[in-house]
């Protein structure tokens, strides 16, 4: 029964089996799993609202029109002799107009151009109608002279929108170490599957052969007992495994979007390129390419107009309107364009705090506080942000050495397995001994793959960290997103 799973495992594991690489598992996970389309659908809200920002800046042209606006009603008047009466009014109004507006970014005022007609027609006894058009109107309004959003806007937009496409690439290469996570968990579930099949196989092979040593007194009971334990843990150990690979399998479909009834076999990533990398160059690059260096700047941006703000809000506010045009009415339509009338307006308004016992002070000296915050916030997160790169260079500079050990010690345990086989068969060492270099032939694969997960791992969090490919020595460009 033995002999024939382990002949049927093998196939029944690489049945409609696709075999991937590491490389082919991030590349997957960053086009199709669920992370993914999160990232490009934060990424797409950022895109539209960095268009609508600029949109806000361009020209606005609209039109206007009620055709036609009907109202029949008593209303109350005030007659020339001065008395009031109520009177039957019915009539019908329309009205259309075109406007232009800009927004003035160096000022923080708007400007705009109105054309517009308007026409009563008057029912009843006194039917009639009459026009009032507008051929031109201009006009240029400001709320407050000493503050102005658009200003600080078109520092802070664009870099909260680089932020956006930096921040995607990030998420990238956090989706990358997200997928090598789960394509190590099933690489060793499927090496503990496959060393559990072939523990089963030795251990079965050496019963039987235990058995014929004790029936001709080559070997004590107890030998042979420790022996069938060993067999009965080992086929225990496959039912385990055997789960533990499904489990890890789904989890790496599931991410990926595959078919769930599809099996996965993955290949050993041991084709790694030792490389150095500098701090100095790593710390250049993380500061030419990273989403929190512009945070940063961002945020003192912020903090620089919030204290402008709060000064020209509680300050003197001083508003300048002025609006000049040409008007006319008449019976006729053409009456309106003859001769028109120029109409002119301007108004300088005035807000001026003169007793708030303090308020306006206070609400300075806070904003000013929280400016002084931020800076402290990010001067210390400025310190971390280095850190946190010089040490991971450090640890992926260890790596290089801790991979060839584990990968010798992996070597040197399957040749002392071999050999302590061999001395079994010929009865020169015990059972026990055997046990031991098997624990430690097992122990020693599994540290030689957790040792690759590491340095895989390790590789993408520094792409993470610095945005750029220290083995082929390119920045990392930043995935191309159609909405």
């Amino acid at each position: 029964m033995t002999l024939l799973l382990l002949a049927i495992a093998p196939a029944v594991l690489a049945q409609s089996a696709e075999s991937l690489r590491l490389h082919d598992v991030v590349s997957m996970a960053q086009m199709r799993s669920p992370a993914y389309l999160r990232s490009k659908t934060s990424f797409e809200n950022n895109y539209w609202r960095y268009q609508n920002f600029r949109a806000g800046m361009l020209p606005e042209l609209r039109a206007f029109g009620t055709v036609p606006n009907f109202n029949r009603s008593i209303e109350r008047i005030t007659l020339p002799d001065g008395t009031d009466a109520f009177v039957d009014r019915s009539l019908t109004t329309s009205a259309a107009s075109l406007s232009l507006s800009q927004q003035v970014p160096w000022t923080g005022g708007q400007f705009s151009f109105v054309s517009s007609l308007q026409r009563i027609d008057l029912l009843g006894t006194q039917a009639g109608t009459s026009f009032l058009g507008t051929p031109f109107s201009i006009s240029y309004n400001q709320n407050n002279l000493f503050y102005n959003r658009f200003r600080w806007e078109r520092q802070t937009e664009p870099l909260r929108f680089e932020e956006a496409e930096r921040g995607f690439a990030e998420e990238m290469e956090e989706i990358a170490i997200e997928a090598s996570r789960l394509y190590f968990d099933l690489l060793l579930a499927e090496n503990n599957y496959q060393l559990a099949l072939i523990n089963l196989a030795n251990t079965d092979t050496l019963f039987r052969i235990s058995q014929g040593r004790y029936e001709l007194g080559k070997i004590a009971e107890n030998d042979l007992l420790q022996i069938e334990l060993s067999l009965l843990n080992a086929r225990n150990r496959v039912a385990e495994t055997q789960l533990e690979l499904e489990l890890r399998q789904q989890d790496l479909k599931r991410y990926l979007n595959l078919n769930q009834r599809d099996n996965v076999v993955l290949q050993v990533p041991t084709n790694v390129r030792f490389f150095e990398v500098r701090p100095d160059k790593a710390l250049e690059f993380a500061r030419a390419n990273r989403r929190a260096v512009l945070e940063f700047r961002r945020r003192r941006l912020e903090a620089e107009q919030q204290v402008a703000q709060t000064k020209g809000d509680n300050r003197a506010q001083v508003g300048v309107s002025a609006n000049f045009g040409l008007t006319q009415r008449g019976a006729t339509l053409g009456s309106v364009y003859t001769n028109p009338q120029d109409q002119r307006n301007v108004a300088l308004t005035l807000n001026i705090p003169l007793v708030n016992w303090g308020v306006t002070r206070s609400r300075i000296r806070m904003a000013e506080a929280n400016r002084e915050l931020v800076e402290v916030n990010v001067q210390q997160e400025e310190i971390n942000f280095e850190q946190e790169i010089l040490l991971q260079v450090m640890r992926f500079n260890m790596m290089r050495d801790q991979l060839l050990v584990a990968a010798k010690a992996d070597t040197i345990a399957q040749k002392r397995f071999d050999v302590t086989k061999e001395r079994y068969l010929i009865g020169k060492i015990s059972i026990t001994d055997l046990n031991l270099s098997v624990q430690e032939k097992d122990l020693a694969r599994q540290a030689y793959i957790n040792t690759l997960r590491s340095w895989w791992q390790s590789y993408y969090l520094l792409r993470r960290l610095t945005l750029f490919d220290f083995e082929t020595l390119k920045p990392l460009s930043r995935p191309e997103v159609t909405f």
